[in-house]
C-alpha cells in the first residue's frame, strides 16, 4: 500500500497528518505541490493537504483518526494473509 501526502510547502495541516501516520507505524511519503506540478493535473485537486492511497484521493484536508486506524487495520490484515 502506497501512501502519498500531497501538500503545499505552507501548508499547516500536513505536519497534523504526518503526526498521525507516524502514531499509527504507517509509511508515507510527503510530495510538494511546487515539486511536483502533475499532482494537481492527475488529481485535479489543489486544496491541500489531499491523502493519497494507491493513487486514489481518500481525503481532501485532513482524514481523521478513524480513516488512519482503518489503513492501518488493513495493511496489518494485508500482512498476515502474505500479501
Amino acid at each position: 500500500m502506497k501512501i502519498i501526502i500531497a501538500a503545499t510547502k505552507a501548508c499547516n495541516h500536513r505536519p497534523i497528518l504526518e503526526e498521525q501516520l507516524q502514531e499509527a507505524g504507517l509509511k508515507y511519503e510527503v510530495m510538494y505541490f511546487e515539486d511536483h506540478p502533475e499532482l494537481v493535473e492527475t488529481y485535479q485537486i489543489k486544496t491541500s493537504p489531499l491523502f493519497i492511497v494507491d493513487d486514489e484521493v481518500v481525503s481532501v484536508g485532513l482524514p481523521g483518526e478513524k480513516k488512519i486506524m482503518e489503513l492501518k487495520t488493513e495493511i496489518q490484515n494485508s500482512n498476515k494473509n502474505g500479501h
